[in-house]
């Protein structure tokens, strides 16, 4: 039996290759799934591998850091052969001595991380007692733009394409741009240099202290750059390095806020053990930021009852860069021969989902209202030649698997994770784009700003989507399930997609139908939603409103 321990998960293409290379498709483990366990519970999976071969694959040059990780959690393991596979799947295999050498490794960084972490408690609460600096005027310099976030291998997702697409905006908008990062870069300007921050090159137990590690090695790492213009901080667990450097350099800092990081762990994943102290940094990075950014009403909101002032808040959503999410890149043959790939013939109608499969994504009420129409309407899906195209990999999609059976198998296509930069290609071969989004399950509202979204409307496709929070306001002038039109559109027609009730399985039907049966009306939303997108929704005008707030800060 032949098992693989992953960070996130594999693009299809390598997956593809390495099970190849292995003869057979592994049992996939994944390090968030053994940390969404208990400690005992952990080990007792890893313990139970006996008698097998444990891969560590290593896609692109930017999963080496997580190297470590891995061995140390094999060590853990009671595998009978433990080996390395590198992007080319050249094979290395582990000796014990470094397995027993890792699992050493293990207990002095665990110490290292528990002294970190106190150390960073005793000096945000001297942080959350400070007053915010006045920084100097901001004038001629390099942009510094800090992701502190320990990611290793992420090809695809929202947050690939914010980072990349505020970065490439200041750079094209002619700020000196430097990007700091451990992750690597993705769509990033080639013109935009990389400061690649050093992970620890061991990671202890419990594993949310590594952030805390992390944030005094970022500290060293920056402490010698000539002092920036300003620094651009997108908030991470634990991290405030941000902070600190404002403060040293006496210059302004702009955070980027997408949600606490620390509730996201508590209701979509598994709670940090250290929850207030990830709080404490979150803290201490909002009363020190001189302007946050954030991407949805929700959240300005939620930072006001947090005490940040109104005037230090942007908030503009998520957006796309028009030159890369341009529907004219891709020609007619282009579209076909990846359709042709995807065992898609040229007829058929494709509704397409893009997502990593998360809790608030809604792919499991796109699966049931796939099952739905499998099983009582496949003569509709046969009439109209319909094939659901779902992109993408994490979390829920076991899930998905089980909901759509074998029954589904006819019509559903599940690529797994492509990369973001090929995002584009699949959206400009589709024919419908759908965005199931769902309500956060604690009740709170939904804080979220899609980036799918965005890139569907600039896309020139009919947009089926929630009417949620901020999806609903960016799409309110559209048609909604219940009251769908029976005539044609008018030449004045303004309506930007085909709205339903979040989480209503039969209204989602109702609308995938009306854009797939209606092509006028299809027609008539794709142009206006794309008309709509490059209106108000790129980067380039979502860094100027952070520019502009900017100005007032630090003059």
């Amino acid at each position: 039996m032949n098992y693989a321990l992953t960070v996130y998960p594999l693009s299809n293409s390598f997956k593809g290759r390495l099970e190849h290379a292995l003869t057979a498709a592994p049992v996939y483990l994944s390090l968030a799934d053994l940390r969404s366990k208990s400690p005992m519970d952990a080990v007792k999976r890893l313990r139970s591998l006996k008698g097998a071969r444990l891969v560590l694959p290593i896609e692109d040059e930017n999963s080496r850091a997580i190297l470590p990780v891995l061995t140390a959690m094999a060590a853990v393991s009671n595998a009978a052969v433990t080996e390395i596979r590198y992007p080319n799947l050249e094979v290395e295999r582990v000796s014990r001595w470094r397995l027993a050498n890792a699992a050493f490794s293990l207990v002095r960084a665990s110490a290292a991380a528990r002294l970190n972490a106190s150390s960073c408690d005793r000096e945000l609460s001297g942080l959350l007692r400070a007053p915010r600096i006045a920084p100097a005027s901001s004038g001629d310099g390099q942009v510094l733009y800090l992701n502190a976030n320990l990611w290793f291998g992420v090809k695809a997702g929202g947050s690939i394409g914010h980072v990349a697409g505020v970065i490439n905006a200041l750079s094209e908008g002619g700020a000196d741009v430097l990007y700091a990062s451990a992750g690597g870069r993705t769509m990033i300007r080639p013109e935009v240099p990389l400061l690649a921050l050093q992970p620890p090159s061991v990671f202890g137990m419990p594993y949310e202290l590594n952030y805390y590690t992390f944030h005094k090695m970022v500290e060293r790492q920056l402490d010698d750059l000539v002092a920036p213009k300003f620094i651009y901080q997108r908030m991470s667990i634990a991290n405030y390095a941000g902070v600190t450097l404002s403060r040293q350099w006496g210059v302004p800092l702009v955070l980027e806020y997408n949600g606490s990081e620390a509730w996201i762990a508590k209701n979509w994943g598994r709670p940090l053990r250290h929850h207030d102290l990830a709080v404490k940094a979150e803290d201490a990075c909002l009363r020190h930021a001189h302007v946050v950014v954030t991407i949805s009403d929700v959240l300005r909101d939620e930072l006001i009852e947090k005490g940040v002032e109104p005037q230090r808040i942007v908030s503009y959503p998520n957006c796309i860069d028009p030159t890369v999410f341009d529907p004219a890149r891709f020609s007619a043959d282009d579209s076909r021969g990846l359709r042709k790939t995807l065992g898609i013939a040229p007829d058929e109608t494709v509704a397409t989902f893009v997502g990593t499969f998360g809790q608030w994504h809604g792919v499991d009420v796109l699966a049931r209202a796939i099952r739905e129409m499998c099983d009582t309407d496949a003569a509709w899906l046969r009439r109209s030649k319909v094939r659901f195209l779902l992109i993408g990999d994490g979390i829920k999609m076991p899930i998905v698997k089980e909901i759509l059976g074998d029954a589904c198998a006819p019509f559903v296509i599940l690529t797994g994770l492509v990369p973001q930069a090929d995002a584009p290609a699949y959206l400009a071969a589709s024919d419908v784009l759908l965005s199931p989004h769902v309500a956060n399950a604690d009740g709170s509202r939904f804080f979220g700003s899609p980036t799918k979204l965005f890139e569907y409307m600039a896309m020139a496709k009919p947009v089926v989507a929630s009417d949620l929070d901020q999806i609903g306001e960016v799409l309110r002038d559209s048609l909604r399930a219940g009251a769908l039109p029976d005539a044609d559109p008018k030449g004045t027609e303004t309506s930007l997609a085909a709205l339903f009730p979040p989480g209503d399985v039969a209204a989602l039907i109702e609308s995938i139908k009306f854009v797939v049966d209606r092509p006028r009306w299809s027609g008539v939303l794709a142009r206006n939603a794309r008309a709509e997108a490059l209106s108000r929704y790129t980067w380039t005008h979502h860094v100027g409103a952070i520019l502009e707030r900017l100005k007032s800060v630090a003059r």
